[in-house]
């Protein structure tokens, strides 16, 4: 009786353990999984201080570069609507992010595979599309346009495209996240420029 016992444990942890193998991203061969991988396993003290200080700048720049712009105004170096329009980029993006998110319900890469872990606290919400790239292209696209210099754009463009590779890097986000939120944060802020003249 006791072993009949110990043979259908043993048979069933088999039979659990073969049904429940791991999910990894790294060894499929989705163009996607290949480039989140590739950018996650960017690992080194570099990669780790440079995409953690761009990603800790984040929030921070993305409220600063709208106040910027209004502090340009009460200085007198930019022109009132130039400051509404940025503004208005920054809003109407987040509101785009947030029914995105909600309408697509997309989880992100590290609750759907096995080797992939946030690098950092991992956030709440949905993946799809990333708020940061969104926010992120949105202000330099915004600022570009108001202010067309290239010493505006190049920086702009630069911390933008590493805030979105950031992502990536940190497993919080898949490639289509970052590159859906940055081309979301040009189209915004590229028509608010447009249409607000």
């Amino acid at each position: 009786m006791k072993r009949c016992g110990l043979w259908s444990g043993l048979v069933l942890t088999v039979l659990i353990t073969a049904g429940a193998q791991a999910q990894t991203a790294c060894d499929r061969a989705a163009l996607e999984l290949r480039l989140l991988c590739t950018a996650y396993r960017w690992d080194g003290p570099v990669a780790s201080v440079y995409f953690g200080t761009v990603d800790a700048t984040a929030y921070p720049m993305f409220a600063g570069l709208t106040a910027v712009a209004w502090g340009g105004v009460l200085v007198g170096q930019l022109e009132r609507p130039t400051a509404e329009r940025i503004t208005l980029a920054t809003a109407a993006t987040t509101v785009l992010v947030f029914g995105l998110k909600a309408l697509i319900r997309r989880d992100r890469p590290f609750d759907a595979w096995d080797d992939i872990a946030p690098r950092g606290d991992p956030p709440t919400s949905y993946a799809f599309p990333s708020g940061h790239a969104a926010l992120a292209f949105a202000l330099a696209t915004a600022w570009s346009l108001e202010v067309p210099r290239i010493y505006v754009i190049v920086p702009a463009y630069a911390w933008a495209t590493s805030v979105a590779v950031g992502r990536v890097w940190k497993g919080v986000h898949y490639p289509s996240d970052v590159l859906a939120g940055a081309v979301l944060g040009v189209g915004v802020a590229w028509a608010i420029h447009r249409i607000w003249r």
